[in-house]
């Protein structure tokens, strides 16, 4: 969904370096953006301490802890840079201060989470409907632009697969 020039100015510009955090586990996410460059990665601490990635934000799209932005609450979740990322920063109050007074900016906020809202639900159908193989496929069609980008350990864990299953996998894609 294009970002409308008219919602600009109540953005400001932040970069991030490959590594650096977005959002961090246990803080109060005080912003949302628009990713203009780049790719991040949420993920959680699973019961063995190990990362689990839940999602993958790329160009074009909006990142953040939503759950912790909207009900300003501790997140869940940690957010890092994969790549060099350019964003356009929100702020909470900002954004409601907008949401009051633009039927625009109403109208594209909605829009907005209902395209995270759905990305979610297709994630977890494919995630419970789908075998390794055809996950894998999945993942390859619908996000294609990161294969390249991002490390393998990442992707099999957004896929709920050791990467020793990921690289079986991709090795029978293959031959």
């Amino acid at each position: 969904m294009p970002f409308p020039d008219s919602l600009k100015k109540y953005f400001s510009a932040r970069d991030l370096t490959a590594g650096e955090y977005f959002v961090k586990e246990g803080e109060t996410s005080k912003t949302i953006a628009f990713v203009e460059s780049g790719f991040l990665m949420s993920y959680q601490i699973d019961h063995k301490g190990e990362e689990v990635a839940t999602t993958f934000f790329t160009p074009d799209n909006f990142c953040g802890s939503f759950y912790s932005f909207y009900e300003q609450k501790p997140s869940f979740e940690n957010i890092v840079a994969l790549t060099k990322v350019s964003l356009q920063v929100i702020h909470f109050e900002t954004l409601h201060d907008l949401f009051k007074d633009s039927f625009e900016a109403n109208r594209y906020g909605r829009k907005m989470i209902e395209q995270v809202c759905i990305q979610k639900d297709i994630r977890i159908s494919k995630m419970l409907k789908l075998d390794s193989k055809n996950r894998y496929l999945w993942f390859m069609e619908s996000y294609p632009e990161i294969l390249m980008q991002v490390p393998l350990k990442f992707i099999a864990s957004y896929l709920g697969m050791s990467p020793e299953t990921l690289s079986r996998v991709r090795r029978e894609i293959i031959s």
